[in-house]
């Protein structure tokens, strides 16, 4: 197996993991998120990957950082073979996982042992209707969501035809949006819920390096409790089993953590449509028509994930010697997909650095091309459906309400940037 020198490794260490760790990988910060847009950090990091599958090859690559052995993948057919072969011998419960979901989700499926995640699996498919493109509660969500952009226009507008919103003010809408669907309108104000959870999670980004604030993971846990006793009709609570032995509020909390990210993809989408007329206007078009399964929206919410991934790094480790494209890995080794490695290769994907919404008809998993915004495999994402659905019901609850240009950072539709600081992006509307 071809192994980097330690110079390489340093490099590895100081473009690749230690930027990616200081971004805060559980919960954003953002002063780390501007100094990586103005600095280009993203792009520094798939420009040292391309550097080293030139130098080494396309076969996995043997790295050691942080007193660690690291396998980093730089091949699509890899990337296949290491999601299809999950859970076994390719765990998801990494050291590095482990040490990170302890703090806010302990008993969460993706740091299950195989018979734990086999008797969580079945729960989160049947809430998230993994397997259906429209969930059953669709006309639900569209109802909340319709609620809530009105609230956020009618708060910024103030009578104006052109208003403008920045990310926290769409973060807040957000918010609400989903803790709606996920807990009930009853947890639509409950910010005592979501300082915590926010609370625990920037703990976690310092993974095995901080203790587990206990107090607030129990305060955590016993609010969700409420809202797992509630079961508010129309909320994804209420199609988890009732009098379960399972903690359902590990899985919860992973629902509201991933929803926090689909918030960084859906605003930039809104960018991403700014500066995109044409596209703009088609979406405008096809929310219009109304219906669930909006295909150009998805794709565009699809390319903001392959643009922007706002899980940078899928994570694996070998529960035995293995081979990965045809070379031997030791047990306990880790696994590294870095997503922006293949989602921007300019050196094979002619689109690289600009929006291809098409490519993403009918699907959400490009796998021959390395495109997993939503993993692949046995432990693909559960929400795979799920989450572009919601993201396109709000996307075309703006376009329905108004034009969306982009204030601020300028972009170039030509040439996109390899990190697209959210924190900065300001938007201006324009009544319809």
């Amino acid at each position: 197996m071809n192994r980097t020198s330690l110079l390489d490794d340093g490099r590895v260490l100081a473009s690749i993991i230690a930027p990616t760790i200081a971004k805060g990988a559980i919960k954003r910060r953002p002063s780390v998120e501007a100094l990586a847009q103005h600095h280009g950090l993203d792009t520094s990091a798939l420009q040292l990957l391309q550097e080293l599958r030139r130098k080494y090859g396309s076969e996995p690559l043997l790295v050691s950082v942080l007193f660690r052995s690291q396998v980093i993948v730089l091949d699509p057919n890899d990337v296949e073979q290491v999601l299809q072969e999950t859970p076994e011998p390719f765990t998801s419960a990494s050291k590095e996982k482990r040490s990170a979901l302890r703090h806010f989700e302990p008993n969460n499926i993706l740091i299950a042992d195989p018979e734990q995640r086999a008797e969580l699996r079945p729960v989160h498919e049947q809430a998230l209707a993994t397997n259906q493109r429209t969930h059953p509660f669709f006309e639900r969500f569209q109802t909340i969501i319709d609620e809530e952009l009105q609230h956020l226009i009618d708060q910024q507008r103030g009578g104006e035809s052109e208003f403008d919103i920045d990310w926290s003010e769409f973060a807040m809408a957000w918010s609400r949006i989903t803790i709606r669907i996920s807990l009930g309108d009853s947890a639509r104000d409950d910010t005592d819920l979501i300082d915590t959870l926010d609370d625990i999670r920037q703990r976690a980004n310092w993974g095995f390096m901080a203790f587990t604030d206990h107090k607030k993971l129990d305060h955590y846990q016993a609010r969700i409790s409420e809202y797992l006793e509630r079961r508010e009709e129309g909320s994804l609570v209420s199609r988890l089993p009732k009098d379960s032995n399972l903690d359902l509020g590990s899985q919860v909390a992973q629902w509201l953590f991933a929803f926090d990210a689909a918030a960084l993809a859906t605003y930039r989408a809104l960018a991403l449509l700014a500066v995109h007329p044409d596209h703009q206007d088609k979406a405008f078009q096809e929310a219009q028509q109304g219906g669930p399964d909006r295909q150009l929206m998805r794709g565009i919410f699809l390319e903001s994930l392959r643009l922007w991934p706002t899980t940078p790094a899928i994570l694996r480790e070998l529960t035995e010697d293995y081979q990965i494209g045809g070379k031997l890995v030791k047990k306990g080794t880790g696994v590294v997909i870095f997503t922006p490695f293949f989602h921007r290769d300019g050196e094979k994907l002619p689109f690289a650095d600009r929006l291809e919404p098409d490519q993403w008809k009918n699907k959400e998993i490009i796998i021959e091309k390395g495109l997993v915004p939503f993993s692949s495999g046995p432990a693909i994402c559960p929400a795979h459906n799920l989450v572009p659905m919601v993201a396109s019901l709000v996307l075309g609850g703006f376009l329905k309400a108004a034009k969306v240009g982009l204030i601020s950072p300028q972009l170039d539709p030509a040439v996109l940037p390899g990190t697209l600081n959210n924190f900065e992006v300001k938007l201006r509307l324009t009544k319809r």
